[in-house]
């Protein structure tokens, strides 16, 4: 079973299994672009295969860059728009106002865990709030934009949150070769994020995956999802 509802101007999917005997004890959250594929019949099948909740909650393409950015950075690449850094702004309309609505509409126990995917600039803002609040147990990262001015820098000044939960990173091959320098930054950024979160005991996979910063999109949902699960 699958429902839409709209919080300001956000479009959530919420899928629940067809088959959830129990009450929910993890409630997976995706923040995601309106892209192809990412259908309500995509949704629903990965509610079903691993029987847990899914809600994927879509950014209008107008504001990715705004949401998900924790901070103002000039646009990348030259004669881009800039981003505006309203990340705590977006947060703050997560907490209290996405998460509750869809929550109401999906059966779930007093003790659950909550996990969230990101991608792209969204798996920059899904470790940025993990590390900020406790929101979310566990964690996964694809295609992280961890090549984002200043962010590594951040990270490494940050307390950890070690004992909540896990992590997943996910990067294209391709994607340390791209033609925006500034981006190319990525592989090795994230390699160090990875590093200082195994050297403090948090579980944590990095698996690097064929092709550009777009290729094979639900594949790489579909790690995600798994790898968060199991």
């Amino acid at each position: 079973m699958i429902r839409n509802i709209k919080i300001t101007d956000l479009e959530c999917a919420i899928a629940i299994p067809d088959k959830l005997e129990n009450p929910a004890n993890v409630i997976l959250y995706m923040i995601y672009p309106k892209m192809e594929g990412l259908t309500a019949d995509w949704i629903e099948s990965q509610s079903n295969r691993y029987d847990t909740p899914i809600i994927v909650i879509y950014i209008p393409d107008n504001q990715w860059n705004n949401y998900l950015t924790p901070w103002p950075e000039p646009g990348e690449a030259k004669g881009f728009p800039p981003f505006s850094g309203d990340a705590l702004r977006f947060l703050e309309t997560l907490e209290n106002q996405v998460i509750p609505s869809c929550e109401k509409i999906i059966d779930h126990s007093d003790i659950f865990h909550r996990y969230l995917i990101g991608v792209s600039l969204s798996g920059l803002f899904t470790l940025w709030q993990w590390i900020k609040t406790d929101l979310f147990t566990s964690i996964a990262c694809l295609s992280g934009s961890f090549w984002y001015n200043g962010f590594i820098e951040w990270f490494n000044d940050q307390k950890l949150p070690v004992g909540r939960g896990k992590t997943y990173f996910l990067l294209g091959e391709a994607e340390p070769k791209a033609q925006v320098m500034a981006y190319r930054s990525v592989g090795e950024n994230t390699e160090k994020i990875v590093d200082r979160l195994q050297k403090n005991g948090i579980p944590t996979v990095f698996q690097w995956v064929p092709g550009n910063h777009f290729f094979n999109p639900l594949g790489r949902a579909e790690l995600g999802i798994k790898n968060l699960l199991f």
